[in-house]
Order: structure tokens, then C-alpha cells, then sequence
């Protein structure tokens, strides 16, 4: 198998380990005509009190010195709890119902992005970052959406949760890295290690990692949106540098997508500012956050977090010039009555002519890839196993469906140890099984694939249970299964079945030729050896070729893969897992006899 070249692979950590450029960022859109500038505005009075009842003719806001008329007016206050569907659970139970319960009016979002690139490992900071961020966790409400990022976490793995208590563990664990090279933790670092100045690249996959989480936050929904960025500030360089241009971008991607970022430098009062200090400023400063900086109880001040995202203005103008002009406009925002402290964004970067223009939607790069990636997604729902279920063929031209599993999570405090699959005739509460097959777990002496042939070009009904070791149903749920047809005089490839061995001693035996069963999970880390194996069924004595190349989550080619020859019409090949950093990926088979070709794509995740 070839090696991705350094340059390639350089420049798919880059893009796709912090998530800035690698994946497909969702754009903030606004039910807002086009050139409507939004801006939130916190607005208090005496004792730092809401003050809730300003009209729009209370505002005077100022674009560029040149005054504006308030046209929309909208006065949002929230304190963490549900204001609706009270009875609903708030546990989040897949990606899609964290993406239904951030589009939600009355959920509060925030980040908490730790920046350990650039915190020291003191004992005295170590300390005081975690008694912060502990405190801090315990502000949230039950209704609270939040995600814990840092610079090398992918946006494929950006998740948001409830859980107060898993956030207290990660918080619990947390300290800086600022100046240390070893223990290296990923493919990413060990590439770092080979670079001239690693502490400047290390500023740029923070700020890199920054903007893709502002930009994902931006395109979430309207309203305001809350990042928490602990971090003694990364190096910026001089004016003009790569990484000025980065802080460019993510002040620019938080402006357009009304989110405030916060900043919370653990070093105590009159310490030495070395570090970043002017890009904390410029952070928190330009984008309406606060400045949580030079104190030893930094938890003293996070009561201004919670109000800023508790309650504000979100205010809206039509600017006295041409909208799309691509440049900075400064925002100068007031109010008329007497006392009262406005907390807005300095500014904001306006979208250039091409921006603004609707483009017409495009045909994805790559057939076929929207499919690989949405049953990569739909496999992990909220589900304590993983199902893989895979197609070839069989005997008497019928299709040989094969069924494998393994536990993802578990429900209740209960650990599912097998899974009792049932063919079912008939379909609703009235379905009876016909056939059924037990599939233990890793501790279990049953089989560990259960095979079922059917007749080809319908639907089977298939009805799921996961079980303990006593019996008990941890999950059930019925599934409709699509049974193709492997026509004997067209080109077909099966399902490919993804091998994995997570130690040495499984990686030797699958080497020595063993039969394991394949991976139900498509998400594997970079330490674990895969093999794909696929089937390849050519017409009659027509020769078939393989070919697989690797692409990335946009469907962008990385590298062709080494296919060996097939034997007996089946093939293994290798994934390169170990040069991947973490993120989505899509593995492309292509199998071509004379005029005739067919392709299979399987789409995998990379995680740390």
C-alpha cells in the first residue's frame, strides 16, 4: 500500500482535524431580508439589572459614525429552563435531536472551547481553571445546550449534551499543555513535530479550530449563541501574519452569526501577560463578549456570562449604503435613557457581492456520496448497539443477507450482551416471527453473525432485541430491510465488510487468514488495524478489476488504495488508518469488466 505523501497529508490535518475547512460548514441563514444587519444588545441598569422594557425609538445606533433607523426590535430573555413540551425528557439522544433542540427559541447555546495549547501546566493555574469551569458547569440550566471543544476536535465530533455530570468529569481533567511536545496524542501532532515553528502552528490550529466552531454555532439558528474560550491567547504574529488573518475570520464568522465569545484566562491577578493578550481583547472585545481576565476568582464574574445569554435586544437596521460590499463596518449602539450599560459587537464584516448573490445548487462532486454519508449518520441513533447489515450472493439466485452487532451505550445502567433478530411476516403489532437468531456479544458463546437468505428485489421485516444477560430487553424495534438482487449476468459488488483488530494479536490472527466477523461500528481510531473485504461478481468469464480510492467528507480524492487481486472473487484490502487524522471519510470501490463498471461507497469516521 502507498503511503500518503507528506504534503497531501499535511494538508488533510490542516483542513480536517480542526474542522475549519475540511467539512461541510453550514452557513448562518437569516429569515431576514438580505440586507438587514441583526445585532444583539445586552442593555443594564443599576446592580447590573435587565432592563426590559426599551422601544426601538430608545436606541440610537450609529454605522460608521452615519446614524440608522431601528426596524425590528426583539427583547429575548431566558434562564436555562424549558418553556415548553415541560414533560418532554431534555437527555439528548442522537445528533439530530440536538440539531431539532438548538434550533429551539427557548435553549440557551454555549461552548466551552479549552484552548490547552495555550494554557500552562502550573499547579496554581491547573488548579484555579478547574474550580472555574466546575463552577462554571454549575450555572447551566437543565434546558442549557452545550459542547466542550478543543483545538483537535473535529467538527464530525462536535457534540452537544445535558449531562452536567459527564461535563464536571471533563472539566475535573482538564489542564494546559502551553510549551509541551510529549505525550504525543494524535497523527496531527506527530506531523507538527516535523514542522519549523510548532508553536505557530500550534496558534493556527486554535484559531483554526475557533472559527470552524463560530461558524458552526453561526448556522445553527438566529439568535445569540455563547462561546466560553479558555485560553491565555494564542501567538499572533505580526500584522498581516497567517494567523492575523485567522483571527480576521473568526471575528468575521461571529459577527454574521450573532455569537459572543467570552474569554477566560486563568493566570491571576499582575501576572505576566505573555502569551496572547491582544487577541483576547480583540475576542471578547469586537464580538459583544466579556473579558474575564488579571483576577485569582475568575467564577466571580461568570454571573455576566449567564445574563449577556440570559437576555438581550436583537435589534435590526437596513445600513445607509451598498449592502455587499466585502469591508468592516464599525457599530456604535446606545441608549437614550440615562444610566444604563450596552454591551454590543463592535462591529461586523458585510458579506462581499458574490456572497450575497443565491448561487444556484450544484450537483454533489462525488454520486453517490450523500447516501454513504446519511447511513454513516443514521447509524448512530440513539440506540444502545450498533447494526451492520450487509448483502451478497447466495445460492439459487437469492441474496444472503448477514447481520452483525456490537454495544455502543448503555440504557439504564443496563449493557446489552446479545441480540435476538427475528424475521417477521407481516408487518405492525400483529406480526408474527417466523425465524429467529440469537447474536451474542463478546462474552457470549452464540454466533456471532446471523445469516438470513431471502429473495432478491423486495422488503424484509425484521424485528430487533437487545438483551441482557438475564434476559432482560434493554431495546426493541422493528426495521424494514431492502433485499437487492445480484443478477448473474451484471457487473455487482457486495456490501463491503469492514474488519477490525483493535490489539496486535487480532491483527496477527486476521493476517493468518481467520474469518472474523466484520465491525458493526463505522467509527474506529486511528490505533485500530481495518481491513475492507468485498465481493466481486463478474458476468460469465469476463475478468473484473478493483479499484478503491479514499475521499474525504466532501468527496474530494485523498489517495488510491492498493487492491490486491482477488481470489475466488473476494479481496481485502487495507485502510491507512494510522495517516488519517480524525474526521469523515469515504472509501470508494470501483469495479469495471469490459464496458460495464459499479461502485460501492462506505463512509467511516475517524475519532480520537
Amino acid at each position: 500500500m502507498n503511503a500518503l505523501p507528506r504534503a497531501a497529508l499535511l494538508v488533510a490535518l490542516a483542513c480536517t482535524a480542526v474542522g475549519a475547512r475540511g467539512q461541510d460548514v453550514q452557513q448562518p441563514t437569516f429569515r431576514t431580508k438580505v440586507d438587514l444587519v441583526r445585532v444583539d444588545v445586552s442593555v443594564t441598569g443599576r446592580r447590573d439589572e435587565v432592563v426590559a422594557d426599551l422601544q426601538p425609538g430608545d436606541f440610537v445606533v450609529q454605522e460608521d459614525g452615519v446614524p440608522v433607523k431601528v426596524e425590528t426590535l426583539q427583547f429575548v430573555r431566558l434562564d436555562g429552563t424549558r418553556t415548553s413540551d415541560t414533560e418532554e425528557s431534555l437527555e439528548i439522544r442522537s445528533p439530530e435531536h440536538a440539531a431539532l433542540e438548538a434550533a429551539r427559541d427557548d435553549v440557551r447555546l454555549f461552548a466551552i472551547f479549552l484552548d490547552d495549547y495555550h494554557v500552562d501546566k502550573t499547579p496554581a493555574i491547573t488548579a484555579t481553571i478547574r474550580r472555574a469551569l466546575k463552577d462554571l458547569v454549575s450555572r447551566f440550566g437543565p434546558n442549557d445546550l452545550i459542547t466542550v471543544v478543543d483545538p483537535l476536535t473535529p467538527l464530525s465530533a462536535l457534540t452537544f449534551t445535558r449531562n452536567r455530570d459527564q461535563l464536571l468529569a471533563r472539566m475535573d481533567t482538564f489542564e494546559g499543555r502551553q510549551g509541551e511536545l510529549f505525550p504525543v496524542r494524535s497523527v496531527m501532532e506527530e506531523a507538527q513535530l516535523r514542522e519549523r515553528n510548532i508553536w505557530e502552528l500550534r496558534g493556527a490550529v486554535s484559531l483554526s479550530a475557533l472559527g470552524a466552531v463560530v461558524t458552526h454555532l453561526g448556522g445553527l439558528r438566529e439568535g445569540r449563541k455563547s462561546v466560553i474560550f479558555v485560553s491565555q491567547g494564542p501567538p499572533l504574529g505580526r500584522i498581516g501574519s497567517a494567523n492575523d488573518e485567522r483571527l480576521r475570520e473568526v471575528l468575521q464568522a461571529a459577527n454574521r452569526g450573532n455569537v459572543t465569545i467570552h474569554v477566560l484566562d486563568p493566570r491571576g491577578l499582575g501576572s505576566t501577560q505573555v502569551g496572547g493578550p491582544d487577541v483576547l481583547f480583540r475576542l471578547y472585545n469586537e464580538t459583544g463578549g466579556r473579558g474575564i481576565v488579571n483576577t485569582n476568582m475568575p467564577w466571580t464574574r461568570f454571573e455576566e456570562i449567564f445574563a449577556d445569554a440570559s437576555a438581550y435586544y436583537l435589534l435590526g437596521y437596513t445600513p445607509a449604503r451598498e449592502f455587499a460590499d466585502g469591508k468592516f463596518h464599525r457599530i456604535d449602539v446606545k441608549v437614550t435613557r440615562k444610566g444604563m450599560r450596552v454591551t454590543a459587537r463592535r462591529g461586523y464584516w458585510a458579506p462581499t457581492a458574490k456572497e450575497a448573490t443565491p448561487e444556484e445548487p450544484s450537483a454533489p462532486a462525488e454520486p453517490g456520496l450523500a447516501a454513504a454519508l446519511s447511513a454513516l449518520s443514521n447509524s448512530k441513533a440513539a440506540r444502545p448497539v450498533d447494526v451492520w447489515i450487509g448483502a451478497s450472493r447466495a445460492p439459487d439466485a437469492r441474496t444472503r443477507l448477514a447481520i452483525t452487532w456490537e454495544a455502543a451505550a448503555m440504557r439504564d445502567g443496563k449493557t446489552p450482551v446479545r441480540l435476538v433478530v427475528e424475521r417477521l411476516a407481516g408487518h405492525g403489532p400483529s406480526a408474527v416471527s417466523e425465524d429467529k437468531h440469537v447474536i451474542g456479544g463478546a462474552n457470549a458463546n452464540e454466533p456471532r453473525v446471523a445469516v438470513i437468505d431471502a429473495a432478491p428485489n423486495g422488503a424484509l421485516s425484521l424485528r430487533f432485541t437487545a438483551e441482557t444477560a438475564d434476559g432482560g430487553i434493554v431495546d426493541q424495534w422493528d426495521q424494514s430491510v431492502e433485499v437487492p438482487a445480484f443478477d448473474l449476468a451484471a457487473l455487482a459488488l457486495s456490501t463491503p465488510r469492514f474488519l477490525r483488530a483493535r490489539s496486535a494479536f487480532e491483527a496477527q490472527a486476521m493476517r493468518a487468514g481467520n474469518d472474523p466477523p466484520p465491525a458493526a461500528s463505522r467509527q474506529f481510531r486511528p490505533t485500530d488495524r481495518v481491513w475492507v473485504e468485498v465481493e466481486c461478481y463478474a458476468p460469465g468469464e469476463a475478468p473484473a478489476t478493483l479499484s478503491a480510492r479514499l475521499l474525504n467528507g466532501k468527496g474530494e480524492p485523498l489517495a488510491d488504495l492498493s487492491v490486491p487481486a482477488p481470489v475466488a472473487g473476494k479481496t481485502r484490502l487495507s485502510l491507512p488508518l494510522s495517516s488519517l487524522a480524525p474526521s469523515t471519510y469515504v472509501l470508494r470501490l470501483d469495479a469495471r469488466s469490459g464496458d460495464r463498471d459499479v461502485q460501492q461507497r462506505s463512509a467511516f469516521r475517524i475519532v480520537p
